[in-house]
């Protein structure tokens, strides 16, 4: 099931609104452009990210796997009842630091990509570390990262780096801040019957850079 102008059309006109009662009496209209189509498409992934880690969390629902649409006021300063965005993500667990492949669509058109908004300080340490060691694993994940070219490499970098010293290659790991692999938004895409396998590819395809951040990942207790 695709998701259709329709849908945009709906995550647009409900922000505008931003109103819970508005919501409410359209809300078979929310399930079936975007609640359903989102649930459908994370549910065809599954099976092919828990290839990837089986530690997964893979629940198709709200507040779960997939995001809700309404804002939690305990991240935000943000006054808004409403998003004009929703994502899912394949995630272990939420909110404790570990990183996660998303998938997000809103008014604007989708992207998609892995790693974290905020990266713990301790899990860069960790894997700045692995990278000045020459780990076989951040081996694997650069290689995996320099033969794709879904994503590039997304979140704040060093403004004067600390690593001056080290090889451009290493120093594309090293001065990250935060670590995130983004795709471009794209737009007609989220039309097309091809955006489960484009999906599906592009994550398989860094699967050994998940696992080399999932492996220097430090639990964060909130």
């Amino acid at each position: 099931m695709p998701f259709t102008q329709a849908s945009l059309d709906f995550l647009m006109e409900n922000r505008l609104n931003d109103s819970r009662e508005w919501f409410k009496a359209h809300r078979a209209d929310f399930d079936s452009l975007v609640l359903d189509p989102m649930a459908e498409l994370f549910s065809a992934l599954v099976p092919d990210m828990l290839e990837i880690d089986p530690e997964f969390m893979c629940i198709p629902k709200m507040g779960k796997s997939l995001s809700r649409l309404w804002r939690d006021t305990r991240f935000t300063q943000d006054t808004g009842v409403f998003r004009e965005n929703m994502w899912f993500m394949f995630q272990r667990e939420k909110y404790h630091g570990w990183p996660g492949y998303w998938f997000e669509i809103s008014p604007m058109g989708c992207n998609w990509g892995l790693g974290w908004y905020y990266t713990p300080p301790e899990t860069m340490k960790n894997i700045r570390q692995r990278v000045i060691e020459d780990d076989k694993l951040w081996k694997k994940a650069d290689r995996a990262y320099r033969s794709q070219s879904a994503f590039t490499m997304q979140g704040e970098r060093y403004k004067r780096s600390p690593y001056a010293g080290y090889p451009e290659k290493k120093r594309l790991w090293l001065d990250q801040k935060h670590i995130a692999l983004t795709s471009p938004a794209e737009f007609d895409i989220m039309f097309s019957d091809s955006l489960e396998e484009r999906l599906r590819e592009d994550f398989k395809a860094t699967a050994d850079i998940y696992r080399f951040l999932a492996l220097n990942s430090v639990r964060v207790e909130w």
